[in-house]
């Protein structure tokens, strides 16, 4: 029997995880970018754009970053430790199925300035990296 359970992340994302299929998938729906931070993520995951498609901008460790259109029906791999951010949805709000890969390490959110990168898990201060 397939389960879906809706998690509301904030008012813009909303993740749909569906149990009961030979393998692990979350559905996202995003709706706007408004609050998104750059973070990376607990595993790494092979995301499909169902509709909508996004901008991202992609950040090494130390700040440097390019940004990467992820068109409709196109399919990529995002590693672990990848440090990214939507920026912008052509159509105002997407949808991407991802399959995710075990976990591997424990997320954050990063932001750089003038002084350099800072990284927080979800439940800790913001620290600087060195």
């Amino acid at each position: 029997m397939i389960k879906i359970k809706k998690e509301k992340m904030n008012r813009v994302f909303t993740k749909y995880h569906i149990k009961g299929l030979p393998f692990d998938l979350v559905i996202h729906h995003f709706k706007s970018v408004a609050g998104e931070n750059a973070h990376d993520h607990p595993f790494a995951f092979q995301s499909i754009i169902l509709y909508g498609g996004y901008t991202e901008r992609i950040y090494t460790p130390t700040g440097e970053s390019y940004d990467v259109f992820r068109a409709p029906g196109s399919t990529h791999t995002v590693a672990a430790d990848c440090i990214h951010e939507l920026i912008d949805l052509p159509k105002g709000e997407c949808w991407t199925a991802i399959l995710p890969q075990a976990k591997t390490r424990e997320p954050g959110f990063w932001k750089f300035d003038e002084k350099g990168p800072w990284f927080r898990q979800w439940n800790k201060r913001w620290s600087r990296v060195k």
